[in-house]
């Protein structure tokens, strides 16, 4: 796993002055749409990469153990067989990054995962995923519960309304409590950036979220009625570099959404 971002002190100065244009970056994401991408085997491989960043993800209200045993099965097993001795890559162990389920469902990952011989860690939503309309204290004690179960990454989600009402020191001590909850276990912060009114709000939160500890920032639950978008990717990439010219620690970013459609690649 990456290292862990300590945090920093709250620094309201980096985002009190905040003007985010918005028709320069979606000129820079339709930009981006065009550029070439690389073929054949060039991209064989970044795909292949790709599949090993992935969370495999069930948060559904009738997972079961069952079903969450055959998500272990693929989530070693992601790609067919046939495909990888094609590409001589049978050998490598192609796993996905991690296993995401629902705290309740924690333990069954890690025993299907044990089970099954593989180290690829299960990782668990909380802090009131997916709406964060939940009380801090209940937030910490599922962080810590999911964590207590086996999960060595944690997904939280902001509360929105700090967000929308400006309560900027707020968003900062809440993630910062569930940062400290989190001990030793990656924490990815969610800030649903379909919310959050506008991408200013999105630069902002990205920056309070990594000033108080995420090692991770994140589009979305996949939940909400628009999730990750290209604008949107660009306005958090723009903080994290931000931070990292502030800071020097890398800060990584996760997009929510389904498995891409690649004809020359198929899953399993």
């Amino acid at each position: 796993m990456a290292e862990r971002n300590p945090g920093t002190k709250l620094e309201l100065g980096w985002i009190s002055k905040v003007y985010v244009n918005r028709p320069e970056v979606v000129r820079h994401a339709e930009q981006i749409k065009k550029w070439r991408t690389v073929k054949g085997n060039w991209q064989a491989a970044w795909l292949l990469k790709a599949v090993t960043c992935i969370d495999l993800t069930t948060l559904s209200g009738d997972d079961t153990p069952s079903s969450i045993h055959r998500l272990c099965f693929k989530a070693k097993h992601p790609i067919r067989e046939d495909l990888l001795k094609a590409l001589d890559m049978h050998d490598k162990g192609i796993t996905v990054g991690a296993v995401c389920v629902y705290p309740a469902r924690v333990t069954d990952a890690v025993n299907a995962l044990k089970a099954a011989g593989c180290n690829i860690p299960v990782a668990s939503v909380a802090a009131g995923f997916p709406s964060g309309q939940t009380p801090l204290e209940i937030k910490l004690a599922e962080i810590k519960l999911a964590v207590q179960y086996g999960a060595k990454e944690i997904d939280i989600v902001i509360s929105r309304t700090l967000v929308l009402t400006g309560q900027w020191e707020g968003l900062y001590e809440e993630i910062r409590q569930c940062r400290e909850a989190c001990g030793e276990a990656h924490m990815k912060t969610i800030l649903s950036t379909g919310e959050l009114g506008s991408l200013a709000n999105v630069y902002k939160a990205s920056m309070i979220a990594m000033m108080a500890g995420s090692d991770f920032i994140k589009t979305s639950t996949g939940k909400e009625v628009e999730n990750a978008t290209f604008p949107v990717g660009v306005v958090m990439m723009r903080a994290i570099k931000e931070f990292y010219w502030q800071t020097g620690y890398k800060i990584f970013r996760h997009v929510t959404g389904s498995y891409p459609l690649q004809h020359d690649l198929a899953m399993a």
